[in-house]
């Protein structure tokens, strides 16, 4: 609290929202407003989707301080699995479970890692990226690409891919911002020592949230084959970098705590689509161009959400030294 009583606005926490406001406004006008259309706005969150689901799991992680980038390389190993088990067995409604429990199972590992073996998390991730990649390649030059089998094609229609995605959103938001799972994470990343000593589980959440982070891969396996109809060589490929792309645009500082939102995470998600889709509607699809504009974007809104965050902490010290001296 200030001195008139009122709730200080953090600048960081207003960043995403205006960074995407002004995105979105731009293209809609260097478009001629084809990004306002009906089918620019579902497509917008169709592409969107993909991301913010694997995105949601990974927040966890990074509001520890520590990274994933092994999602890409789950979402691929998962889904060709997980549809090989279902297309081999002929019982389709495997396919969804099978792509949920790899998944797990993956983060389970990831987390048992970290947490057990000390093993810092962006080397282990860069590991299991390389290693799984060469899993994934191998299995698919043997069965090849598969089809969503013909009792799950209702994984194909958008509707159910949105609905799916709302109840998830929903689901992992209130885990996030309203329970200890969520709470306990952002205590790590801004003290571990000290989220340790207040008897904060530190271990068991490091394998829980690469766990969630696994499960989400899983489910994120789900949603590119619905969106493709199948498995592909590619699938999941630079999945992980617009992850973090999502997070990082979205103002998640790379040590996490209390800078981690699960807001952040859908608007970074759909900054980053609105770029991309925004330049190919106004004839600059070059992907070129679209990194670079995204990376500068990156940049400048990191500097921001570290200046800002560097402000409050000052800011929090100076409150703290005034009570101190009043008590």
């Amino acid at each position: 609290m200030n001195g008139s009583g009122r709730k200080k606005v953090n600048i960081s926490d207003i960043v995403p929202f205006a960074a995407f406001v002004i995105l979105f406004v731009f293209f809609t006008i260097a478009s001629g407003g084809r990004m306002v259309s009906a089918y620019s706005l579902k497509m917008l969150l169709e592409q969107s989707i993909l991301t913010m689901v694997c995105a949601f799991g990974v927040l966890f992680v990074v509001a520890q301080g520590s990274i994933d980038l092994s999602v890409g390389v789950n979402v691929a190993l998962s889904g060709v699995v997980g549809m090989h088990i279902a297309t081999a067995t002929g019982m389709g409604w495997l396919l969804i479970p099978c792509c949920m429990i790899i998944g797990l199972l993956i983060g389970l590992l990831n987390g048992f890692l970290v947490s057990k073996c000390h093993v810092p998390s962006f080397t282990l991730s860069i590991a299991m990226l390389i290693g799984l990649r060469g899993i994934v390649n191998y299995i698919q030059t043997i069965i090849g690409i598969e089809y969503v089998p013909q009792s799950m094609l209702f994984m194909t229609s958008s509707a159910f891919r949105i609905i799916f995605f709302i109840v998830i959103a929903v689901v992992i938001g209130f885990v996030f911002e309203f329970t200890r799972v969520g709470r306990y994470s952002q205590a790590i990343g801004e003290n571990e020592t000290t989220a340790r000593f207040v008897g904060v589980p530190v271990s068991r959440m490091k394998i829980l949230v690469f766990a969630v982070s696994g499960l989400m891969a899983g489910l994120g396996a789900v949603f590119s084959m619905g969106t493709v109809g199948g498995t592909t060589m590619t699938m999941g490929a630079f999945l992980e970098m617009k992850v973090a792309m999502a997070i990082f645009f979205g103002g998640v500082l790379v040590t996490g705590g209390s800078s981690a939102r699960f807001y952040k995470v859908i608007l970074g998600s759909l900054s980053i689509t609105v770029i991309v889709y925004g330049l190919s509607l106004i004839g600059m699809s070059d992907s070129q161009i679209s990194e670079s504009v995204e990376g500068g974007l990156l940049l400048i809104i990191l500097f921001i959400t570290i200046l800002t965050n560097r402000r409050r902490s000052a800011w929090k010290k100076e409150s703290s030294v005034r009570e101190d001296a009043a008590g």
